[in-house]
């Protein structure tokens, strides 16, 4: 990443609060609460970094709004993944907020994601709004079929994992290389550079976690198949790197790989409802 990485967090989080300027008329404390929590802003960094890499001239400004988007959308996740956890109750957690609140925050929050893409005249905004579309349903979907299925002993948990943090991965490589102007193959391996390194990362999250942590998402997940996930999606997105052209600036993608490699403080667990985060 470049040396101004360490600022976008804020950066990102400014065009976050503009979205979020009316959650107290509203009365949704849990909207605020829960976004915090995703303190790294790793998604909306994908963002950046893809589109830094990508585009012939790096104005950042212009893909901010999509970084706060996918991270208001990571927000949802969140809420939904420990509501889902609350109602399947199938293992111990310590989950205890309102349910009727969970539901009006998390719509709050994946509504407040599509009012954050860029709207500017030259931005391409409907590739980008198809963009999310497609993260929200793949993931409503996971969620659906996941807990529907969790008593199915033929049922993918790991899948969980993929179609979620993996999905919202994509969806951040996506999002830099539409404003980045990039079209066909190239986005494609850009998409399976943003799916394979997130879905490789929240898996090392969940299998690094403190084992005395109640990790409930997914239920009952086998951590053979985790693994063996994690390896196959690190390899995609190394595969997707090389695939890219010489003008592309591989090298910072690189960096930005590396710069979130096992180096994370030991304290900062995965706790109950966040493997999904």
């Amino acid at each position: 990443m470049t040396e101004s990485a360490p600022g976008r967090p804020a950066q990102i989080d400014r065009h976050i609060e503009r979205v979020l300027s009316d959650t107290d008329e509203v009365g949704l404390p849990l909207v605020r609460d829960v976004l915090p929590e995703s303190s790294d802003r790793w998604y909306g960094l994908l963002v950046v970094a893809v589109y830094e890499s990508l585009a012939d001239s790096r104005d950042t400004e212009i893909v901010l709004p999509a970084a706060a988007a996918i991270e208001l959308l990571r927000g949802y996740v969140r809420l939904r993944s420990r509501l889902l956890v609350r109602l399947a109750d199938n293992h111990a957690h310590s989950l205890t907020t309102d349910r009727t609140s969970s539901l009006l925050a998390g719509d709050y929050l994946y509504t407040a994601a599509f009012s954050a893409l860029p709207t500017l005249s030259d931005t391409p905004s409907g590739d980008c709004f198809a963009v999310l579309t497609s993260v929200l349903e793949t993931i409503t979907d996971a969620f659906a079929r996941t807990y529907a299925a969790a008593e199915s002993t033929d049922h993918d948990q790991a899948m969980l994992v993929d179609d979620t943090a993996g999905s919202l991965g994509e969806g951040a490589a996506l999002l830099g290389a539409v404003l980045a102007g990039i079209e066909g193959p190239n986005r494609r391996d850009v998409a399976r550079f943003g799916r394979g390194l997130s879905t490789a990362r929240q898996s090392a999250r969940i299998l690094d976690a403190d084992p005395s942590e109640a990790i409930v998402v997914p239920p009952r997940f086998d951590e053979t198949q985790l693994r063996a996930l994690a390896d196959r999606r690190r390899d995609d997105a190394n595969r997707a790197l090389d695939a890219l052209p010489e003008t592309v600036d591989v090298a910072r993608l690189r960096a930005f790989v590396a710069s979130d490699e096992p180096t994370r403080d030991p304290t900062d667990q995965a706790t109950d409802g966040d493997a999904l985060e």
